[in-house]
């Protein structure tokens, strides 16, 4: 995926190193749009989707996503792709272009250069 910053010339190259998705104590908040396309695409009942895919976040104001054991995405694949990327959270569809964590360049190998 190649995008271009607003406030940068130079076009960002995705690796699909797999970084951006292995943040230890990152959290993906869905939805209730988003928990009905998911259980859908997975065909599971939105109740059931709740219920094992999902868990009350920290701040108790919505669902995140569960992730692995060792911080990694549930739906992370061996191969560094998205087993539900069509149709996958807007917090993951809209990264690095619409928002950029402070430490984002430090995660990111490819947005490194980006960051000062």
């Amino acid at each position: 995926m190649k995008v271009t910053f607003e406030n940068n010339a130079t076009t960002f190259s995705c690796r699909r190193c797999g970084a951006c998705c292995r943040i230890k104590d990152g959290i993906v908040r869905v939805s209730d749009g988003e928990v009905k396309r998911i259980a859908a695409f997975l065909g599971m009942k939105e109740g059931d989707f709740i219920a094992t895919e999902t868990e009350l976040a920290p701040d108790r104001r919505s669902l995140v996503l569960k992730s692995r054991p060792d911080g990694s995405c549930a739906y992370l694949t061996a191969d560094n792709l998205c087993r539900i990327n069509p149709v996958k959270p807007d917090k993951c569809r809209t990264f690095p272009l619409e928002w950029r964590n402070p430490n984002s360049g430090e995660v990111c190998p490819a947005l490194s250069r980006f960051t000062t």
